[in-house]
């Protein structure tokens, strides 16, 4: 679609639409961080033009003022392109020495990976913040849309749920044996698969639970800090720290008393990405995505078992976790393994959130 919108578009305006490839000459580091310039677009390895924030609004004001395009009209023109800016997030071990998850209740949910915020592709140069694991806390109120579009340094969107696409490149392999012999080259029967997760900056956040000293009254939200009393004003800290996680959900250890990621023994089909597939001793590249307007019914058992057939969650095709998330949230990947002698062996994850401005 974006090719013929793109032909006629330079056929207008071919001195100023910015999709010529431009040198991209940063390397993406190792260790995780974000690969897009939040200045300027860049042209990925099949030669797509990827946009940045600012790419988006020019042309937009190419076609309604220059070209005296309704906005509604321009509006449309940039979707059927999809001309959409993106964060994107990275981390890679490599084939040789790949992170392992190994079975074992201490280590078989392994976090892996985070991006941006959405809409906010320069939020980080400590590139430890992607790759680094929070103190589990549960989410409370919302902040409003207008309360991030306030922080951006450029529009970032007038939509409360701009997100358009997120895809998912993740290159791995289990051990390379096991599983019943009829599931052998599938991914049927695998038990080393990844998840996504969400993390989402709150007005209000739950309270860690009280030690037994302490009372024992129902827990009540808090503001998160915050030296201003007016709620209309108070803005997100855009802090690691006070990030909340949506998922997975976040409950109360019994024995510990201590709020504890909860990660159910089998795979949540909402939220699988990709399982390996099994018996397969050479590392796959799977690149998945989710997009907005899918629409595959999750009661639908055949498109379920197309899904599955390819290593994806049953329940990953109907586009509700894209068009769920707000502006401001934060995609998560985890590595998951279950029983003994399965090992989910991960030489890169990268995941990129596209969305519309």
């Amino acid at each position: 679609m974006w090719n013929t919108v793109s032909h006629i578009l330079t056929s207008i305006l071919p001195p100023v639409l910015p999709i010529r490839p431009r040198p991209d000459s940063a390397p993406t580091p190792a260790d995780g961080t974000t690969t897009q310039d939040p200045t300027t677009g860049k042209m990925d390895a099949e030669g797509v033009y990827k946009p940045s924030i600012t790419d988006v609004i020019v042309v937009k004001a190419m076609l309604v003022k220059g070209l005296q395009i309704p906005v509604e009209i321009a509006d449309n023109i940039i979707e059927l392109a999809e001309y959409w800016p993106h964060v994107t997030a990275e981390v890679t071990w490599g084939d040789e020495r790949p992170n392992q998850v190994w079975s074992g209740e201490s280590r078989e949910n392994q976090f892996l990976l985070r991006t941006p915020p959405l809409g906010f592709p320069d939020w980080r140069t400590d590139t430890t913040s992607y790759t680094k694991t929070i103190h589990p806390r549960p989410p409370g109120e919302g902040y409003p849309t207008s309360s991030f579009q306030k922080l951006a340094k450029s529009p970032v969107t007038l939509l409360a749920q701009p997100c358009r696409r997120i895809v998912f490149t993740i290159r791995s392999k289990d051990q390379g044996w096991g599983g019943e012999y009829h599931n052998q080259n599938t991914y049927n029967g695998s038990w080393t698969w990844f998840e996504a997760g969400l993390e989402r900056w709150c007005k209000s956040q739950i309270p860690d639970p009280p030690q037994p000293c302490e009372s024992h009254e129902d827990p009540v939200q808090k503001p998160v800090r915050d030296d201003d009393d007016n709620d209309d004003d108070k803005q997100p800290s855009m802090n690691l720290e006070d990030l909340a996680t949506v998922i997975p959900e976040v409950v109360v250890d019994p024995q510990s008393n201590e709020f504890n990621f909860n990660h159910p023994l089998l795979p949540r089909e909402n939220v699988k990405i990709q399982c390996n597939k099994l018996t397969e001793r050479e590392y796959i590249t799977h690149v998945v995505e989710w997009n907005h307007d899918d629409d595959v019914d999750p009661e639908d058992e055949v498109a379920a078992k197309k899904l599955h057939d390819v290593g994806r969650g049953g329940q990953t095709g109907n586009g509700e976790f894209v068009r769920n998330m707000r502006i401001g949230d934060v995609v998560t990947v985890w590595g998951k393994t279950r029983f003994g002698g399965w090992i989910n062996n991960i030489s890169s994850v990268k995941v990129e959130v596209y969305w519309s401005v």
